[in-house]
């Protein structure tokens, strides 16, 4: 028997999940006209880049580093307006990114709901109905015309009985988990020539800081697999019983814009229960994470020139998640497509990042496959963003439609924000034609996104 619960809203569009994917589609489908729900269980936007503190945004490894996206010049401009980030907007502050992306969907009629999470899925004859939602107001639906799947890990796409892969297909593992924090109270110029003095002494690469800005400067990082420029002392806190090996497996730090006494940390690293769609793991990352990081806190005051008076300023709502599940679309992009460059009709978006997979070398070659080299760069279709079997669901974001190796190459900010953009376009222009997702023309999709500012190259 099936339940009736009452209905919260009817919207056109409706977005499940308000990371940065699921953001920048609600911007997207609100300016096309249409009456967008964004279903999110935080209490703000942008996901893993501000709930997770994931900065900076990374490049694309292109000559003019094209971020495929008319909405990230506005963001970049409401960015500025709080001097939250950079005159490009890769380096931000995460708190301002959350302001940002929330006047930018509330300037577009979005309707937020916040401190929500979904529940289930309805389908009809191949086509989402609703999501059932839970929150503090108890079990309620959401109906819509179009659907879009910006969960990160595919939920609602797997709630609706769409087919996916997960984990990396030698050993069934997903990529390593991080909880990342930032620090306050740092002595900036102060803990720049310490990092700046370490490259130097040993001749080790991953330890930067320019003299004359070293508030826009700062960065360090390095993996327990190679010499860095601060392994030595990494190896000898792990001797005093200070620091644990784990603390050197994985270590980044980049610097905040508007934060002058602050610094973003990447780590710890996790490489032990890490499915993001296990509870149980989640909850682990947090306790094992907070530790971990108060005891390299501890490190930092007592070893680390600029350190003395550092505090955890904030610690990541969310765990960040590198790889879970990536759905099955109208076309997975595969290993082949990646290193052949491969252009598609259907682009969206264009990117050369390169493979990221942490902890493991593969061999990222395939015979008999010839580069583009007058164009070095891949492109990814329209169709990986839509869900096959379903005639109104999209999904963006990191479990786009694509092999593990693929998708820890494109599961970076610019890819993502540009997998909503389309999402959110393409949902519109289905509603106006209506016919199913699949019929769309990703043509016409990037089309509209450039008639309103997005820059790609060379096309």
């Amino acid at each position: 028997m099936k339940t009736a619960y009452p209905v919260y809203m009817e919207a056109d569009v409706v977005v499940c999940g308000g990371g940065t994917a699921g953001a920048f589609a609600a911007i997207a489908a609100a300016e096309q006209g249409k009456k967008v729900l964004v279903i999110e269980q935080f209490g703000s936007l942008g996901g893993t880049a501000t709930n997770g503190l994931v900065t900076p945004v990374m490049h694309t490894h292109m000559r003019t580093d094209p971020q495929c996206s008319y909405i990230q010049k506005k963001l970049v401009e409401k960015q500025l307006k709080y001097t939250g980030c950079n005159e490009k907007g890769n380096m931000f502050d995460p708190l301002v990114l959350r302001l940002a992306l929330e006047e930018l969907c509330v300037e577009a009629g979005v309707n937020l709901l916040y401190h929500t999470y979904i529940a289930n899925v309805e389908v009809e004859n191949g086509s989402v109905t609703a999501v059932k939602i839970v929150n503090k107001a108890g079990e309620q639906l959401v109906k819509g015309k179009m659907f879009i799947d910006a969960t990160g890990d595919g939920d609602v796409s797997v709630m609706a009985g769409a087919a996916y892969t997960k984990g990396n297909p030698e050993t069934g593992i997903n990529q390593p988990m991080s909880l990342r924090y930032i620090l306050g109270g740092i002595d900036i110029p102060k803990a720049g020539a310490f990092l700046r003095g370490e490259a130097e002494r040993t001749g080790l690469i991953g330890a930067y800081c320019k003299e004359e800005d070293p508030y826009n400067t700062l960065y360090a990082g390095g993996v327990a697999s190679k010499p860095w420029a601060l392994t030595e002392w990494f190896d000898a806190g792990i001797a005093s019983g200070e620091l644990e090996p784990m603390d050197k497996a994985y270590w980044q730090v980049f610097t905040i814009p508007g934060r002058r006494d602050g610094l973003a940390f990447n780590c710890p690293e996790f490489f032990e229960n890490i499915d993001a769609t296990n509870p149980d793991d989640l909850t682990i990352s947090q306790l094992k994470g907070k530790k971990a990081i108060f005891r390299q806190l501890m490190y930092y005051r007592k070893h680390f020139p600029g350190f003395e008076n550092a505090y955890v300023a904030e610690i990541a709502a969310m765990v960040g998640i590198r790889e879970s599940r990536e759905i099955v679309t109208e076309y997975v992009m595969e290993a082949r497509d990646l290193f052949a460059q491969r252009k598609f009709e259907d682009m969206f978006c264009q990117s050369n990042y390169p493979i990221d997979v942490h902890g493991k070398a593969h061999n990222c070659s395939f015979d008999g496959i010839e580069k583009d080299e007058a164009r070095p760069w891949y492109d990814i279709p329209y169709r990986s963003i839509v869900v096959k079997g379903l005639e109104n669901l999209f999904v963006t974001g990191r479990c786009l439609g694509a092999e593990f190796i693929v998708q820890s190459s494109l599961r970076v900010q610019h890819s993502v924000r540009s997998s909503g953009e389309a999402a959110g376009i393409a949902a519109a222009m289905a509603i106006d034609a209506g016919i199913p997702a699949r019929e769309v023309d990703g043509k016409k999709v990037r089309e509209t996104m450039i008639s309103l500012g997005a820059e790609y190259q060379d096309i």
